[in-house]
């Protein structure tokens, strides 16, 4: 499937140096998380959500890359079905601010055995203010700005918000965060989606490591 690119993340991150600092997606107290597990280096936690009947999940990684090499991943929207946790599909719908890497996407998310679920995200990059360190979050949040109906009998998701966070710790090395909030909808048990929704975060830095090892694979082979 050949759909367009997620226009330079990358290139963007040195300009947004220059400009205004811009608070995190959610305020701080929203969630209260709960360290469930560590794997292969990682921190798993979960949170319960006020109002919602389903958690919150967030991973934690010290990943051997760049900022910038991380980045360049992340601005690829048409490619996240390679490597994001469940995710069967992507489509780019619009452009809505190319300077400050705000888009309008497609996203289907699949449920074993049930209806998958669909949504459409908004996403952009937000700066951080953390003490003059290079920390960078990439904020999706489901929106009804634009009517997108993929014709498929897919559940749209009530509410949906992400929320990649990249702190550059040094040349080589980058802490990246995943945090997912979702609202999956009727006809989902919660026993059922609350280990699906823990494991995504993790999952899904897992893959982007896969990704940025075969591509260094690539690098060393053209040497």
């Amino acid at each position: 499937m050949s759909q367009p690119s997620h226009p330079a993340l990358a290139s963007t991150l040195l300009p947004l140096l220059l400009g205004p600092v811009l608070a995190a997606a959610e305020p701080a107290d929203r969630y209260h998380w709960t360290l469930k597990k560590e794997e292969r280096g990682c921190l798993i936690e979960t949170s319960a959500v006020s109002g919602k009947r389903y958690i919150a999940a967030k991973a934690t990684c010290t990943v051997h890359a760049t900022l910038h090499d991380i980045g360049d991943i992340l601005r690829d929207i048409a490619a996240y079905p390679r490597w994001m946790h469940d995710c069967t599909t992507t489509t780019m719908l619009k452009v809505v601010d190319r300077e400050r890497d705000t888009y309008l996407f497609w996203y289907r998310q699949h449920v074993p055995v049930l209806a998958d679920r669909d949504m459409v995200l908004k996403s952009e990059v937000r700066r951080v203010e953390a003490d003059e360190k290079q920390v960078y979050s990439i904020v999706a949040s489901s929106t009804d700005e634009v009517a997108y109906d993929a014709g498929k009998g897919y559940v749209r998701m009530p509410s949906f918000t992400s929320e990649w966070r990249l702190e550059a710790l040094d040349a080589e090395h980058t802490r990246v965060s995943f945090m997912i909030d979702p609202d999956l909808g009727e006809g989902l048990p919660v026993g059922l989606a609350t280990p699906r929704i823990a494991q995504v975060p993790f999952r899904s830095i897992q893959g982007l490591i896969r990704v940025l090892q075969e591509r260094h694979q690539l690098l060393d082979l053209s040497r």
